[in-house]
């Protein structure tokens, strides 16, 4: 798999509780991957819910503009020929060229519908409007998990929570238009959406109940190389080391020397490959993936074994908890992630602020060191963030990102294209 890698700074020190159990434990996806798992590291909670009857996939957050495709059973968004709103009920879309557009592994957020976005106020599919909500502009050509194409139009996201989307053939006929209410949902990260059978799908968990989603989908595995792939994808700012090439007890006795990625997509799936009888798979020898949870408690995870979606779908791996995290007043910056990287305009800047007594200063540099945009001088909100910033007006090239608070900085590579 060809991962993003954003990385994040070491973590702190080792608590003086240690800890040496190790669990073995599984996620059964079913025949054909029918099913995905979401999954929670400290007690082994599984929910099981479906993973073949939705085709959207919808955030509850109020500020996101994001709508993600069920890529992993074949749903597909093109961008056609022309693809505005007028006469949507009785024109038929032009398909004589498509352009395909697909989501992203950087982030939840980096999905499908926003994929054309040039920033604020241009969203991709809308574009903001002075109510604060984004009014849809443009009409998409949707091939469904059976291979019919429908049409479809984001027609309001409203600050209210409501979501309108209409969706027909793509003569205009069968044309059916919902209404969705983010805040129904506002405990979970996401819902979905079923088409064909006109119904909302609500089978997450808490936002903070899972850390890690067992399920198909589609991933980039060499440039322009796609594939449907079975692996694990990682809930919102959750911190994943993959450590490859050592022992997996010397990568334990190391653990807080590794670098931490928020990248959803570090677990995967490229920790099994088919074996050569092509009965089944087999696992990466020497590999670890340590992950930190919402409690600040450090896992090794050591995947042991898959299974063909013919033969149950099944994942098997070992956990162990083998720290809690105690964060030094020194490393007040957390899970750094930029992207898209390279980018042409717009830079999404994810980072934790867990001291906010320190100010924060973001600042791009060139490479001989001068700051070639200041994106904050003083930023004091402690938590998760989400900065976006503009810099098409900057020459193609490579630029350094440096978050500094106090007396400590981490710096980041970014690719102006």
């Amino acid at each position: 798999m060809l991962k993003r890698l954003f990385f994040i700074s070491a973590f702190a020190a080792l608590s003086t509780t240690s800890f040496s159990q190790v669990v073995s434990d599984s996620a059964i996806l079913g025949n054909s991957y029918t099913n995905q798992v979401f999954y929670k590291l400290s007690d082994g909670t599984k929910t099981v819910a479906s993973n073949t009857e939705w085709d959207l996939q919808f955030f509850s957050s109020l500020y996101s503009a994001s709508i993600r495709v069920n890529s992993g059973i074949g749903v597909e968004l093109y961008q056609a020929v022309s693809s505005d709103t007028t006469n949507f009920a009785t024109a038929t879309l032009d398909t004589s060229s498509l352009t395909t557009l697909r989501d992203g592994y950087a982030s939840w957020e980096q999905d499908v519908f926003t994929s054309q976005s040039t920033g604020h106020p241009n969203y991709g599919w809308g574009i903001y409007q002075s109510d604060h909500s984004i009014k849809g502009v443009k009409v998409y050509a949707l091939k469904l998990s059976g291979g019919s194409f429908k049409k479809i139009w984001v027609q309001k996201y409203q600050s209210s929570g409501e979501i309108t989307i209409t969706i027909s053939d793509l003569d205009g006929s069968n044309l059916v238009t919902k209404v969705l209410n983010r805040t129904t949902y506002s405990t979970k990260r996401h819902f979905y959406y079923d088409i064909e059978g006109d119904s909302v799908l609500d089978i997450e968990p808490a936002k903070a109940d899972w850390e890690i989603v067992f399920r198909k989908f589609e991933n980039m595995v060499a440039p322009g190389v796609y594939y449907k792939i079975t692996g694990g994808l990682t809930n919102v700012n959750i911190g994943v080391s993959q450590i490859g090439g050592v022992s997996t007890s010397d990568a334990k006795s190391n653990w807080s020397s590794h670098s931490y990625d928020s990248s959803i997509n570090i677990i995967g799936g490229d920790w099994k490959y088919v074996n050569s009888a092509f009965s089944g798979y087999d696992v990466t020898d020497s590999l670890s993936y340590f992950v930190k949870d919402y409690n600040g408690n450090v896992y090794q995870m050591i995947f042991t074994g898959a299974t063909f979606g013919s033969r149950g779908g099944k994942i098997f791996f070992t956990k162990e908890r083998i720290a809690s995290l105690s964060i030094e007043e020194n490393t007040p910056v957390l899970n750094v992630g930029v992207y898209p990287n390279p980018t042409s305009s717009v830079l999404n800047i994810n980072f934790e602020l867990v001291n906010s007594s320190k100010l924060a200063m973001i600042n791009l540099f060139d490479m001989n060191g001068r700051v070639v945009k200041m994106i904050s001088n003083n930023f004091q909100n402690s938590g998760f963030n989400k900065l976006t910033t503009d810099i098409s007006e900057l020459q193609s090239g490579v630029y350094f990102l440096q978050i500094k608070s106090g007396s400590n900085s981490i710096t980041k590579r970014v690719v102006k294209q």
